[in-house]
């Protein structure tokens, strides 16, 4: 009687495990952008490849809050349609000639930046939406439509198995699309919310598939959220959250939902951050897998200087990766400034990759005295416009420009007879970029001393730097600088 008890237990635990097909919220995707420009390509990427039609009043929503953003409501946008008769003639003319002007340098900042922030995309920085999939219900009808419960309509083409909604709530979604910074705030504690489920990161409790697009960009703007967001994946929901939990998977309610998970991380660079936060968070029991392209000494950017230029290469010894910061502004500030001041060295331009570098350089000079002018992502268009005139004049010797204001912003920094990498950029193109602008110098003859009749550069780097470096020289030469004796390298353009 034991036995055939114990076989009916096992055949219902065994039927009871094949209805075990959900999760405790209905979310199983998550996708992280950077902007809301890189969300509305990916939507519209999506319902093409399902087949499917956005209503077309709630389509033009989500091309006003995610396409591009309207002249009316762009302040650098010019209006060129002035009347060119009577009084107002010459102001449209001066205004056609700005905006010819506006489109020629934005162009000089290249396909890759505008892609991100050109005046056709939203770069707006601060996005969340929920996306439900729903099969069709109507086979024998040519199309389908689906009421959302918030007032989006999507509609399903013949021939498309699948109908799409925007803007429903979180926990009736499929997918989640979001900006680490917009999901960061939506599950954050609001002591002034009296609503259920806010501050709660119970929706993110069933992911199964989490995607990072564009994570280079992600790493430009502010890693830490990212890893703040991913330690939200996962964990044991605090509410009920009307889960019928005779339906929810095994592995679900033994805490196991991180093994199950996928982490998809795309991105064009490859960073120490990028690999840290793959390890921690990339726990699936199937295993991992990263995929890098490798640099031919031909593909290498060092090949892309058009100037003829001596590069060198210093590498700077440091026995830990904490120590990093540290041995590169002591090997500066004992080595490379006395030279600098011994030699009235002038129009030298120092790029900062890190903006904590860059303070680290800041202090030490405000403490010695040193005349120099910056540019950060953080200054005000009247300080970057200040301190480049100053620069460029001489009246400033030297100028620190840090990485995150070049990626943002693209200046072309002139007048620079000098250039210093206090660390080498995590885009390969700035190196060459910046190379290639020391010969638009404009600068006086008067002005410059003796000692910038030549150009110079010089690239500071350690061997926990070999990402960045092997994107710049190349993967056989980053092998030989980075573990070889000599600390000194040159390579000739």
């Amino acid at each position: 009687h034991e036995a055939c008890q114990a076989v009916i237990t096992q055949r219902h635990e065994n039927d009871l495990g094949n209805y075990r097909d959900q999760g405790f919220t209905r979310a199983s995707v998550l996708v992280l952008l950077p902007t809301r420009g890189a969300c509305h390509r990916f939507v519209n990427n999506l319902t093409s490849s399902l087949g499917v039609t956005v209503a077309k009043d709630y389509g033009e929503r989500f091309d006003e809050e995610y396409g591009a953003p309207t002249e009316d409501n762009d302040a650098e946008n010019i209006d060129i349609l002035a009347s060119p008769q009577g009084d107002d003639g010459g102001q449209a003319l001066t205004a056609a000639k700005k905006a010819a002007r506006r489109k020629s340098v934005l162009k000089q900042k290249g396909a890759s930046w505008l892609e991100l922030f050109g005046d056709d995309v939203n770069k707006d920085d601060d996005f969340k939406i929920g996306i439900a999939l729903s099969p069709r219900m109507g086979t024998d009808s040519p199309r389908d439509c689906m009421e959302n419960e918030e007032g989006g309509l999507q509609v399903a083409n013949e021939g498309s198995t699948v109908s799409v909604k925007l803007y429903t709530d979180f926990y009736k979604s499929d997918i989640i699309i979001a900006s680490p910074i917009g999901l960061k705030m939506s599950v954050a504690p609001d002591e002034e919310s009296h609503e259920e489920n806010a501050g709660s990161a119970d929706f993110l409790s069933s992911i199964e598939i989490c995607y990072l697009g564009r994570a280079d960009v992600l790493l430009m703007q502010n890693w830490d959220h990212v890893n703040d967001v991913l330690s939200h994946l996962n964990k044991q929901p605090k509410s009920n959250n009307d889960t019928d939990f005779s339906r929810v998977r095994g592995y679900l309610l033994d805490g196991r939902a991180e093994s199950r998970r996928q982490l998809i991380m795309c991105t064009e660079i490859m960073d120490p951050c990028h690999n840290s936060t793959f390890k921690q968070f990339a726990r699936s029991i199937s295993g991992s897998i990263t995929m890098r392209k490798r640099v031919n000494s031909e593909a290498a950017i060092t090949n892309n200087v058009l100037l003829p230029l001596r590069q060198v290469f210093q590498r700077v010894n440091c026995p830990t990766l904490a120590t990093k910061s540290d041995a590169k502004l002591q090997y500066f500030m004992k080595t490379l400034l006395p030279q600098m001041q011994r030699m009235n060295q002038k129009h030298t331009l120092i790029f900062v990759p890190s903006y904590f570098d860059f303070c680290s350089l800041r202090n030490a000079f405000l403490r010695k005295n040193v005349q120099f002018v910056s540019v950060t992502e953080y200054s005000r268009g009247t300080e970057v416009s200040r301190g480049r005139a100053r620069f460029l004049q001489g009246r400033k010797p030297i100028m620190l420009y840090t990485g995150r204001c070049h990626f943002f912003h693209r200046h072309t920094i002139k007048g620079a007879r000098h250039l210093i990498f206090f660390g080498l950029p995590e885009y390969p193109e700035f190196y060459s970029e910046h190379l290639n602008n020391l010969n638009h110098t404009d600068v006086d003859d008067d002005d410059a001393d003796t000692s910038v009749a030549m150009t110079s550069c010089l690239a500071l780097f350690t061997k926990y730097d070999a990402h960045a470096l092997e994107r710049v020289v190349g993967t056989a030469n980053c092998k030989r600088m980075v573990g070889g004796q000599k600390s000194t390298f040159m390579i000739y353009s």
